[in-house]
């Protein structure tokens, strides 16, 4: 827990320094789509792992947009190589963006389901599970032409999801590169 204050500390101060005197630069109802690869870090008995992302986004105001994001990673159980405990993340965030130059940060926060599976190589899997969770973080976009229509970004997440006793911990940090096309 205390590694998750030090990462909220940093984002907070991140925004308050950086981004909050930038201002928007999108226009509303503007969409736009991508996708993500990256790391996910898992607490607990797991390994850290691949973790790939497809996102839309629809913007309610110059900038503030909402996104839904559907996302899969399968972390593999400490030194257990065959062992996976397979997570399908369906989110659905609120993202408030600032401009800059070519650079524009952005913080985002929300909820959403996360599908569980535990993968055994040697005995039965057990019933997936559908947990609920909430997720915040941040990133930067950097604009690739002078249309503002295709970004390469990076992004930083924390998914804290529901644990039931006795069953494996869900939560863990989440970063990624990607590309997003506005359009």
């Amino acid at each position: 827990m205390r590694r998750f204050s030090h990462l909220i500390s940093l984002c907070t101060w991140f925004t308050i320094g950086f981004a909050l005197p930038l201002s928007a630069q999108t226009t509303k109802g503007q969409i736009a789509a991508g996708g993500d690869v990256g790391l996910y870090f898992p607490d607990e008995a797991f390994e850290k792992t691949v973790t790939l992302d497809g996102f839309a986004e629809y913007y309610l105001a110059p900038n503030i947009s909402v996104r839904g994001l559907l996302g899969w990673a399968s972390p593999g159980f400490e030194n257990f190589t065959e062992d996976h405990f397979r997570q399908v993340r369906l989110l659905f965030n609120g993202v408030y963006s600032w401009k800059g130059t070519q650079w524009h940060p952005y913080a985002t926060a929300g909820a959403g389901a996360y599908f569980l599976r535990q993968l055994f190589a040697n005995a039965p899997d057990p019933d997936s599970e559908v947990r609920g969770g909430l997720n915040f973080g941040g990133g930067v976009e950097y604009y690739l032409d002078k249309t503002n229509k295709s970004t390469i970004k990076g992004e930083l997440r924390f998914d804290i999801v529901s644990h039931p006793t006795g069953f494996p911990d869900a939560t863990g940090v989440t970063v990624t590169i990607g590309f997003k096309r506005y359009l």
